[in-house]
């Protein structure tokens, strides 16, 4: 797994992963406001066929998604970007004694 990491992380591969991610979820959040614009539009300029219920069944797949996506993308930039800190302090590069007076 270091390998991979270090695969990912010198060769940017994880930061447009990352990237895609993202964006997949925002295209999917804008799709599900999409839906719901077109459906209130649809309902509301129906006055004579009744009151149709908001159809939420159908937008909790692609709500779902976006939610998936975004759970990825946190995960993968964790791995790879979190512990970025400790691992460059842990290479052999140690501070240098504080002066003794």
């Amino acid at each position: 797994m270091r390998r991979i990491r270090e695969i990912l992380l010198t060769e940017y591969i994880g930061a447009i992963v990352i990237g895609m991610l993202i964006s997949q979820a925002l295209f999917g959040a804008i799709g599900l406001l999409g839906q719901a614009i077109v459906w209130y539009q649809n309902s509301a300029s129906a006055f004579d066929k009744g009151s149709s219920s908001f159809p939420i069944s159908s937008l909790l797949s692609p709500a779902l998604t976006s939610i998936l996506y975004i759970v990825a993308s946190y995960v993968l930039f964790s791995w790879l970007y979190g512990s970025g800190i400790d691992s460059a302090n842990n290479t052999g590069a140690q501070e240098p004694p504080a002066p003794e007076n």
